[in-house]
Protein backbone atom coordinates (compact mmCIF):
# COMPACT_ATOMS: atom_id res chain seq x y z
CA UNK A 1 0.00 0.00 0.00
CA UNK A 2 1.26 2.96 -1.22
CA UNK A 3 0.93 6.56 1.18
CA UNK A 4 -0.30 9.41 -0.52
CA UNK A 5 1.56 12.78 0.32
CA UNK A 6 -1.64 14.64 1.36
CA UNK A 7 -2.18 11.56 4.25
CA UNK A 8 1.64 11.76 5.28
CA UNK A 9 1.40 15.57 5.53
CA UNK A 10 -1.86 15.36 7.97
CA UNK A 11 -0.44 13.11 10.09
CA UNK A 12 2.87 14.98 10.68
CA UNK A 13 0.48 18.31 11.60
CA UNK A 14 -1.14 16.15 13.65
CA UNK A 15 1.76 14.70 15.64
CA UNK A 16 2.99 18.32 16.20
CA UNK A 17 -0.17 19.40 17.36
CA UNK A 18 -0.16 16.79 19.95
CA UNK A 19 3.09 17.01 20.94
CA UNK A 20 3.03 20.53 21.51
CA UNK A 21 0.29 20.23 23.63
CA UNK A 22 1.42 16.81 25.69
CA UNK A 23 4.94 18.10 26.22
CA UNK A 24 5.58 19.27 29.64
CA UNK A 25 6.51 22.79 30.27
CA UNK A 26 10.15 22.86 31.07
CA UNK A 27 11.10 24.63 34.55
CA UNK A 28 14.22 26.56 34.58
CA UNK A 29 16.44 29.10 32.72
CA UNK A 30 14.69 29.99 29.48
CA UNK A 31 16.66 29.66 26.23
CA UNK A 32 17.52 32.96 24.51
CA UNK A 33 14.80 34.47 21.73
CA UNK A 34 17.98 35.30 19.69
CA UNK A 35 19.82 31.87 20.07
CA UNK A 36 16.24 30.61 18.61
CA UNK A 37 16.03 33.02 16.11
CA UNK A 38 19.34 31.86 14.42
CA UNK A 39 18.96 28.68 15.02
CA UNK A 40 15.74 29.22 12.50
CA UNK A 41 17.40 31.24 10.04
CA UNK A 42 20.14 28.74 9.70
CA UNK A 43 17.91 26.11 9.42
CA UNK A 44 15.76 28.14 6.88
CA UNK A 45 18.89 29.49 4.58
CA UNK A 46 20.11 25.48 4.63
CA UNK A 47 16.82 23.97 3.85
CA UNK A 48 16.46 26.27 1.23
CA UNK A 49 19.15 25.91 -0.88
CA UNK A 50 18.94 22.11 -0.71
CA UNK A 51 15.07 22.27 -1.88
CA UNK A 52 15.87 24.60 -4.71
CA UNK A 53 18.91 22.76 -5.61
CA UNK A 54 16.83 19.27 -5.57
CA UNK A 55 14.25 20.99 -8.09
CA UNK A 56 16.19 21.75 -10.02
CA UNK A 57 17.50 18.22 -10.31
CA UNK A 58 13.77 17.21 -10.51
CA UNK A 59 13.54 19.80 -13.55
CA UNK A 60 16.13 18.78 -15.25
CA UNK A 61 15.15 14.64 -14.64
CA UNK A 62 11.37 15.73 -15.97
CA UNK A 63 12.32 17.34 -18.81
CA UNK A 64 15.27 14.67 -20.08
CA UNK A 65 12.85 11.67 -19.10
CA UNK A 66 10.36 13.36 -21.67
CA UNK A 67 12.83 13.26 -24.31
CA UNK A 68 13.43 10.23 -23.66
CA UNK A 69 9.79 8.90 -24.14
CA UNK A 70 9.24 11.04 -27.06
CA UNK A 71 12.77 9.67 -28.48
CA UNK A 72 11.30 6.22 -28.42
CA UNK A 73 8.32 7.19 -29.61
CA UNK A 74 9.35 8.99 -32.04
CA UNK A 75 12.01 6.30 -33.40
CA UNK A 76 9.21 3.84 -33.64
CA UNK A 77 7.37 6.27 -35.95
CA UNK A 78 10.52 6.18 -38.59
CA UNK A 79 10.56 2.58 -37.76
CA UNK A 80 7.58 2.35 -39.23
CA UNK A 81 8.07 3.70 -41.91
CA UNK A 82 10.97 1.66 -42.79
CA UNK A 83 8.83 -1.47 -41.93
CA UNK A 84 7.38 -0.81 -45.02
CA UNK A 85 9.93 -1.68 -47.12
CA UNK A 86 9.36 -5.69 -47.02
CA UNK A 87 13.02 -6.42 -46.30
CA UNK A 88 12.56 -4.98 -42.98
CA UNK A 89 9.35 -6.66 -41.49
CA UNK A 90 10.69 -8.60 -39.03
CA UNK A 91 13.29 -5.63 -38.07
CA UNK A 92 9.97 -3.49 -37.56
CA UNK A 93 8.63 -6.63 -34.78
CA UNK A 94 11.74 -6.70 -33.13
CA UNK A 95 12.21 -3.16 -32.25
CA UNK A 96 9.31 -3.25 -30.49
CA UNK A 97 10.55 -6.30 -28.41
CA UNK A 98 13.89 -4.18 -27.92
CA UNK A 99 11.57 -0.78 -26.66
CA UNK A 100 9.22 -3.12 -24.87
CA UNK A 101 12.36 -4.07 -23.49
CA UNK A 102 14.15 -1.13 -22.80
CA UNK A 103 11.46 0.36 -20.39
CA UNK A 104 10.42 -2.85 -18.66
CA UNK A 105 14.07 -2.54 -17.18
CA UNK A 106 13.94 0.99 -16.89
CA UNK A 107 10.37 1.12 -14.63
CA UNK A 108 11.55 -0.52 -11.58
CA UNK A 109 15.08 1.02 -11.27
CA UNK A 110 15.99 3.51 -8.55
CA UNK A 111 17.14 6.85 -10.43
CA UNK A 112 20.39 6.11 -9.59
CA UNK A 113 20.76 2.88 -11.53
CA UNK A 114 19.47 4.11 -14.52
CA UNK A 115 22.48 3.53 -16.07
CA UNK A 116 22.08 -0.08 -15.97
CA UNK A 117 19.35 0.30 -18.98
CA UNK A 118 22.79 0.21 -21.40
CA UNK A 119 22.20 -3.04 -22.38
CA UNK A 120 19.00 -2.36 -23.72
CA UNK A 121 19.49 1.11 -25.07
CA UNK A 122 22.60 -0.78 -26.68
CA UNK A 123 20.70 -3.25 -28.10
CA UNK A 124 18.52 -0.49 -29.67
CA UNK A 125 21.27 1.27 -31.24
CA UNK A 126 23.14 -1.92 -32.39
CA UNK A 127 20.01 -3.00 -34.21
CA UNK A 128 20.36 -0.15 -37.08
CA UNK A 129 22.87 -1.57 -38.51
CA UNK A 130 20.22 -4.15 -39.50
CA UNK A 131 18.36 -2.00 -41.87
CA UNK A 132 17.61 -2.22 -45.20
CA UNK A 133 16.69 0.82 -47.32
CA UNK A 134 16.37 1.11 -50.81
CA UNK A 135 14.92 4.68 -51.83
CA UNK A 136 15.90 8.11 -50.98
CA UNK A 137 12.94 8.28 -48.79
CA UNK A 138 13.41 5.56 -46.76
CA UNK A 139 18.07 6.85 -46.79
CA UNK A 140 16.14 10.09 -45.27
CA UNK A 141 14.39 8.36 -42.94
CA UNK A 142 17.21 6.59 -41.64
CA UNK A 143 19.54 9.35 -41.09
CA UNK A 144 16.87 11.23 -38.95
CA UNK A 145 16.55 8.03 -37.35
CA UNK A 146 20.62 8.23 -36.56
CA UNK A 147 19.90 12.13 -35.11
CA UNK A 148 16.87 11.35 -32.93
CA UNK A 149 19.28 8.14 -31.27
CA UNK A 150 22.07 11.14 -30.90
CA UNK A 151 19.65 12.92 -28.83
CA UNK A 152 18.03 9.77 -27.21
CA UNK A 153 21.81 9.08 -26.23
CA UNK A 154 21.94 12.56 -24.85
CA UNK A 155 19.21 12.65 -22.76
CA UNK A 156 20.06 9.61 -21.13
CA UNK A 157 23.43 10.89 -20.29
CA UNK A 158 22.32 13.69 -18.42
CA UNK A 159 19.58 11.31 -16.61
CA UNK A 160 22.35 9.14 -15.53
CA UNK A 161 24.01 12.34 -14.26
CA UNK A 162 21.21 13.63 -12.35
CA UNK A 163 20.09 10.49 -11.15
CA UNK A 164 23.29 10.10 -8.66
CA UNK A 165 23.13 13.55 -7.81
CA UNK A 166 21.82 13.47 -4.31
CA UNK A 167 22.17 15.07 -1.10
CA UNK A 168 25.18 12.85 0.90
CA UNK A 169 24.84 11.84 4.56
CA UNK A 170 26.94 14.75 6.02
CA UNK A 171 24.39 17.10 4.32
CA UNK A 172 21.43 15.04 5.98
CA UNK A 173 23.31 15.05 9.33
CA UNK A 174 23.43 18.92 9.03
CA UNK A 175 19.77 19.40 8.61
CA UNK A 176 18.21 17.20 10.93
CA UNK A 177 20.27 18.41 13.62
CA UNK A 178 19.37 22.06 13.51
CA UNK A 179 16.18 20.67 12.87
CA UNK A 180 16.24 18.93 16.07
CA UNK A 181 18.09 21.82 17.79
CA UNK A 182 15.74 24.08 16.66
CA UNK A 183 12.86 21.40 17.72
CA UNK A 184 13.89 21.29 20.96
CA UNK A 185 14.24 24.84 21.76
CA UNK A 186 10.63 25.36 20.64
CA UNK A 187 9.39 22.70 23.32
CA UNK A 188 12.06 24.22 26.01
CA UNK A 189 10.40 27.92 25.45
CA UNK A 190 6.81 26.84 25.53
CA UNK A 191 4.55 27.36 27.92
CA UNK A 192 1.02 26.81 29.47
CA UNK A 193 -0.93 28.39 26.74
CA UNK A 194 -3.29 27.73 24.00
CA UNK A 195 -1.51 30.54 21.72
CA UNK A 196 1.78 29.05 22.94
CA UNK A 197 0.76 25.55 21.87
CA UNK A 198 -0.65 26.60 18.52
CA UNK A 199 2.63 28.41 18.02
CA UNK A 200 5.03 25.59 18.57
CA UNK A 201 2.93 23.00 16.97
CA UNK A 202 2.80 25.42 13.83
CA UNK A 203 6.19 25.91 13.80
CA UNK A 204 7.32 21.61 14.33
CA UNK A 205 4.46 21.24 11.93
CA UNK A 206 6.34 23.40 9.45
CA UNK A 207 9.80 21.66 9.90
CA UNK A 208 8.51 18.39 9.31
CA UNK A 209 7.26 19.50 6.33
CA UNK A 210 9.64 20.83 4.91
CA UNK A 211 11.99 17.33 5.92
CA UNK A 212 9.39 15.42 4.09
CA UNK A 213 9.47 17.90 1.22
CA UNK A 214 13.06 17.43 1.32
CA UNK A 215 13.33 13.74 1.56
CA UNK A 216 10.66 13.49 -1.48
CA UNK A 217 12.72 15.72 -4.16
CA UNK A 218 16.15 13.75 -3.03
CA UNK A 219 14.33 10.34 -3.54
CA UNK A 220 12.82 11.47 -6.66
CA UNK A 221 9.17 10.50 -5.55
CA UNK A 222 8.28 14.17 -6.11
CA UNK A 223 5.76 14.03 -9.09
CA UNK A 224 7.27 10.25 -9.66
CA UNK A 225 4.12 9.09 -12.29
CA UNK A 226 4.29 12.10 -14.11
CA UNK A 227 8.02 11.95 -14.37
CA UNK A 228 9.17 8.03 -14.72
CA UNK A 229 5.62 6.12 -15.22
CA UNK A 230 2.95 7.99 -17.28
CA UNK A 231 5.75 9.34 -20.50
CA UNK A 232 6.97 5.19 -21.01
CA UNK A 233 3.41 4.21 -20.66
CA UNK A 234 2.45 6.24 -23.77
CA UNK A 235 5.51 4.46 -25.40
CA UNK A 236 3.94 1.23 -24.70
CA UNK A 237 0.36 2.21 -26.00
CA UNK A 238 2.33 3.53 -29.20
CA UNK A 239 4.23 0.36 -30.12
CA UNK A 240 1.24 -2.15 -29.02
CA UNK A 241 2.65 -3.59 -25.69
CA UNK A 242 0.26 -3.71 -22.55
CA UNK A 243 1.44 -1.36 -19.93
CA UNK A 244 3.74 -2.43 -17.03
CA UNK A 245 2.22 -1.87 -13.57
CA UNK A 246 4.65 -2.37 -10.89
CA UNK A 247 4.13 -4.38 -7.58
CA UNK A 248 2.37 -2.94 -4.28
CA UNK A 249 5.47 -2.17 -1.77
CA UNK A 250 5.32 -1.76 1.70
CA UNK A 251 4.21 1.29 3.73
CA UNK A 252 7.68 1.45 4.83
CA UNK A 253 9.04 1.15 1.18
CA UNK A 254 5.94 4.07 0.26
CA UNK A 255 7.33 6.57 2.51
CA UNK A 256 10.79 6.57 3.42
CA UNK A 257 12.48 5.34 -0.65
CA UNK A 258 11.15 4.97 -4.15
CA UNK A 259 10.44 1.82 -6.25
CA UNK A 260 12.65 -1.11 -5.00
CA UNK A 261 13.84 -3.43 -8.06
Amino acid sequence: MRIRAKHVLIFLIAISFLAAYFFPIVEGDVIDGESIAFVGILFGIIVGFFIADLYSRYQGIRDNAALDASSLSTYYSFAKILGQNKKNKRWLEKQKELINKYIHRFMPLPWPRYSETEPEFSAIVNSLGEIRYDTDKENETYSNMLAVVSGHSDAREKLVMYGKDKLTWGEWLVVLFLALLLVGSLFYVKVDSLVSVIFTGALISAILILLFVLKDLNNLNFGESSVSVEPYERVLDAIGKPRYYRKKGSVWKAFFGRRKK
